[in-house]
């Protein structure tokens, strides 16, 4: 008995012992880090409120040295007088709070300063030569830049700094001179008042504003409280002109709190003891359990003649309940519903099972009885009864062999328990988990403390969170920090309290720390008292659909070729910078860009070429702009500039720029292509108050600079907006010339001057408005080219002039063709043969009687297509003829290649036959040519009898011009071949 009784009292005593100490070592653990992140945060908040402090006092410092840039500017401006200066500074003061005075000093020395009242004393104040000032005047000098000095006791009187910029001027020779100071002097009581440093004494710090002074590297004191700070205090700097000032802080109290220490450390004591008693006290309940089982050993007989009253209770649950022998008899029925019986009970007593139920029914029941045979019980087996009145009904079987029949044959007590409803709900429910698994949107479960107790398939494919993950953790693991700017976590609450549902969008984490817009749906579950015991949350990653709205409202705005802003967009800056400018006065530049003879490269290198071209121009296009300049792709090779805030030379001068840098050769895959640029400038409000407005006339100005050679740009002018309002007067009157019969050809007849007999005749286009009167070619036809009319034009032209010539040629007249002028536009149009062949077939004239005449530009600008063309039109059986010869710049490589049969020499040569050696050179020259290559030649303009004989004598083959006759309108013309018919 001694033996034992010592370990059951020193053993509480050693666990409280062993506990005690444990516990009282992380308690003190516990303070001291407590203890330490309390002073971290104590010196967090110090360095926060000094960063405060020191950010006010900084922006009034260099709000006050600002002034120094005005004051420069003043004086470069007046190259070194400022005749005005003291009424321009009166009227800057308002605008420095912080600014006791501001001056002028040239050669160092004050001359001018304002206010004048109170600072006398400054003038004529040597800054350089002070002994005071003179160091930091002369460093400012030397490094040519803003220093602040100070603080210092002020010649006007008072402590302060002074903020001195030197001032460079250029002379004549471009050399740059010290001028003087600009100067601002900042009294420091105004403005530390401004950095509340006095508040920092009423909220508990002691702190010191000090600098390093550059002359000695010692600490100068700017201001402190008293007593100053501890030497532990924190600090923030402010970064000044050559130097840096420092406000230090520190508690008043000191860092830390001593009574929250102590209180600390006692409870830790507390929470020791506490933990020694618990531990002492399951020790000794342990030694209580142990007596305790000799006293549960002796009842469990009691227990075992308990349970044998509970299985006699079984025998009231209200379920059907059959007693049967091994081989499947009914011994006896029970069942307080008899519909839930294949028969009367009494007749059921003494049949085999496989009498009364189904055959795959009483082979389960067979089965449940083997089983309780061989393990004593049989649970969980189903069967399903069609009963009468009640259909299809499912039962669970649980069997346990009946006590007191191991001497006999064996018997079982059967318990068929109808789960019919339960069976439904489990079918219900697998149908719910089928559909809550195979949903497409996350499904997430959590309790009411909002911890995640289920999840479905869709959520672990969108957040990355497996089940094992996710379960158990709380529903934070899937929130971000900061959602959109419309998600609003109080009105979501609000929503859920009131209604128990909120749906909307919000920003969702994945596991891998992404995150991504979402479609939230969050309902409450309530029981019956109106508690939330769950929470339901469906929600749908909307990332593509946010994309797609994104790219809507991209496409909407930007050009999607080259992702410059498009027109629209474009629009709405200019408006609002139309506004701005407007409100204050000044003047902004559209400038309208047009690439040369971009056509060129997507003819002969395919549009995926020129598409890549025009997205290497819009970039260097941007690489030359600045922050609030904004260029635009308008479409095709079109693009718009806004420079807002712009003067016409700033506008001029990145035109240049911009002509320059488009003109470098751009390296498109395998090609080296070069380009230039065609620019319009239109100013506002000189030239226009509206986008459109300007938008026109600068693409009028950039009309005007292609039409001047291109490579070019040029400003809006007056007369050009009335050469503009001339076109399209033009252009609008000649969309209706064709259907109003408003056009006429007249004919010049072309004579051979060998036998002086008319040999053919060029058509040419009369056109007579009602009101504008005749209008030149000269005037209408580029205007018809330009807006692509030419090609329906020519059309009508030439199906006139055919139809012409077969009437005459019907009538026997003395014409053997007639000629008809190509424009480029024409000579270029792919439907060209087949519209000449057409004309020819419907007038019923024979090619050869149809000449069509070509500049040298339309063949030149691209000779493989022209050749490819003038094989096509001389396989069909029409003559080419190359008008105005010799103005163009026609390669003999090339001419040779063309299937051309005659040369007409222009009139410009023609004109001075008879006085210019020159000329006469050069036409004796083209007839030659023509002639060793086996071509005829015509020569056009010819008006006095010297020409036509130097020509005859050339060997010229025909002429064309008044000296034969005028043009002449198609009667007119038909009695002129009448009348050299009698001939």
């Amino acid at each position: 008995m001694s033996s034992a009784a010592p370990p059951s009292t020193r053993s509480p005593l050693a666990a409280f012992a062993a506990v005690f100490l444990l516990a009282a070592a992380c308690a003190g653990a516990l303070v001291w880090t407590l203890e330490r992140q309390e002073r971290a945060q104590q010196r967090t908040q110090a360095a926060d409120v000094a960063g405060d402090h020191v950010q006010a006092l900084q922006r009034a410092i260099e709000l006050a040295l600002s002034a120094n840039n005005t004051l420069v500017a003043l004086v470069r401006q007046g190259h070194g007088n400022v005749p005005q200066f003291e009424e321009i500074g009166m009227q800057m003061l308002p605008f420095y709070p912080g600014i006791a005075a501001m001056g002028l000093s040239p050669g160092g020395v004050v001359q001018q300063v304002v206010p004048r009242a109170g600072n006398e004393n400054s003038i004529g104040f040597d800054q350089l030569n002070d002994p005071r000032q003179g160091v930091e005047a002369a460093r400012a000098r030397e490094s040519g830049l803003l220093t602040l000095a100070g603080p210092m006791e002020l010649v006007q009187g008072g402590l302060g700094v002074v903020g001195r910029q030197p001032v460079y001027l250029e002379d004549d020779l471009g050399r740059r001179n010290f001028w003087g100071f600009t100067y601002v002097t900042i009294r420091l009581p105004e403005v530390l008042a401004t950095a509340r440093l006095p508040q920092l004494t009423e909220r508990g710090f002691h702190y010191r504003l000090w600098r390093v002074r550059p002359d000695n590297h010692q600490e100068q004191t700017i201001a402190a409280s008293a007593p100053p700070p501890a030497e532990d205090a924190v600090g923030r700097s402010l970064t000044l002109p050559n130097g840096q000032w420092t406000l230090s802080l520190s508690p008043a109290q000191g860092w830390g709190a001593p009574g929250v220490l102590a209180l600390r450390c006692a409870l830790g004591l507390l929470f020791a003891l506490l933990m020694g008693y618990l531990a002492r006290l399951l020790v000794e309940l342990k030694a209580h359990e142990r007596g305790l089982a000799t006293q549960v050993a002796q009842r469990t007989s009691e227990i075992q003649a308990t349970q044998q009253q509970l299985r006699a209770t079984i025998d009231a649950i209200p379920d059907p309940l059959f007693e049967i022998d091994q081989d499947g008899r009914y011994c006896s029925v029970h069942s307080p519903r008899a519909e839930l019986l294949m028969g009367p009970a009494d007749q059921l007593i003494g049949r085999n099972v496989t009498d009364v139920l189904p055959a795959l029914a009483a082979l389960t029941v067979m089965d449940v009885l083997n089983e309780a045979q061989s393990q004593g019980w049989s649970t969980g087996r189903q069967i399903m009864l069609d009963l009468p009145g009640l259909g299809p009904t499912w039962f669970e079987l649980s069997a346990a062999r009946k006590a007191g029949s191991a001497g006999g044959k064996p018997r079982f007590i059967v318990l068929s328990r109808d789960i019919s409803e339960r069976k439904r709900s489990q079918e219900q429910l697998q149908l719910t988990a089928q559909v809550f698994d195979q949903s497409g949107e996350a499904i997430v479960i959590a309790d009411a403390a909002q911890t995640i107790v289920r999840i479905n398939r869709a959520f672990s494919r969108i957040t990355g969170y497996s089940e094992a993950e996710a379960v158990g953790q709380s529903m934070r693991l899937l929130t971000v920090a900061e959602s959109t700017r419309d998600f609003d976590a109080e009105l979501v609450y609000t929503h859920l309290s009131k209604d128990g549902h909120w749906e909307g969008e919000a920003w969702g984490r994945r596991k891998d720390g992404s995150t991504y817009p979402q479609w939230l749906s969050v309902s409450r579950v309530r029981d019956g008292n109106g508690s939330t015991t769950h929470s339901i949350t469906l929600f749908r990653d909307i990332t593509l659909q946010r994309e797609a709205q994104d790219r809507i409202q991209r496409l909407a705005h930007f050009d999607p070729l080259t992702d410059l802003p498009n027109r629209a967009l474009l629009a709405e800056r200019a408006q609002r910078h139309i506004e701005q400018e407007q409100a204050r006065g000044g003047t902004l530049a559209m400038l309208f860009l047009d690439l040369d003879h971009f056509k060129n490269v997507n003819d002969s290198l395919g549009h995926r070429i020129g598409d890549i071209l025009l997205v290497a121009v819009a970039r260097r296009l941007e690489s030359l702009l600045g922050t609030q300049d904004t260029v635009s792709r308008l479409g095709g090779d079109e693009f718009l500039l806004l420079l807002p805030a712009a003067t016409a030379m700033q506008a001029a001068d990145l035109a240049q720029r911009l002509l320059i840098a488009v003109a470098q050769p751009f390296q498109v895959e395998p090609y080296e292509l070069t380009t230039t640029l065609s620019v319009g400038i239109a100013m506002y409000p000189a030239d226009g108050d509206s986008f459109d407005t300007l938008y026109q006339r600068a693409d009028a100005a950039m009309y005007r600079a292609k039409q001047s050679g291109r490579n070019r740009f040029g400003f809006f002018t007056a007369d050009l907006e009335a050469r503009t309002a001339r076109a399209l007067q033009i252009e609008n009157a000649l969309r209706r010339a064709l259907e109003r019969n408003q056009f006429e050809l007249h004919y010049q007849p072309q004579v051979s001057l060998a036998t002086r007999q008319v040999v053919g005749a060029e058509a040419l286009l009369r056109w007579k408005h009602p009101e504008l009167g005749m209008v030149s070619p000269a005037e209408f036809i580029p205007v018809a080219e330009s807006s692509g009319m030419i090609v329906a034009i020519g059309e009508w032209v030439l199906n006139t002039a055919v139809h012409d010539a077969k009437r005459w040629l019907d009538l026997q007249l003395p014409l053997r063709a007639v000629s008809v002028n190509l424009s480029a536009v024409q000579f270029r149009h792919p439907q060209l043969p087949e519209m000449v062949t057409r004309c020819l077939q419907q007038a019923g004239l024979p090619a050869r009687r149809l000449e069509l005449e070509l500049t040298e530009g339309a063949a030149v600008d691209d000779p493989a297509a022209a050749l490819a063309m003038m094989d096509q039109l001389h396989d069909r059986g029409v003559r080419l003829s190359m008008d105005d010869f010799g103005t163009g710049y026609s390669s003999l490589s090339y001419l040779k290649r063309f299937q051309i049969y005659k040369l007409k020499i222009d009139q410009s040569f023609v004109r001075d036959l008879d006085d210019d050696a020159n000329d006469r050179a050069i036409v004796s020259a083209i007839i030659r040519m023509a002639q060793a290559l086996g071509m005829q030649t015509t020569a056009e303009g010819v008006e006095t009898d010297g020409q036509l004989e130097f020509l005859r004598a050339q060997g010229c083959d025909e002429g064309q011009g008044y000296l034969f006759s005028r043009p002449l309108a198609a009667d007119a013309f038909e009695a002129y071949l009448r009348e050299h018919l009698g001939r």
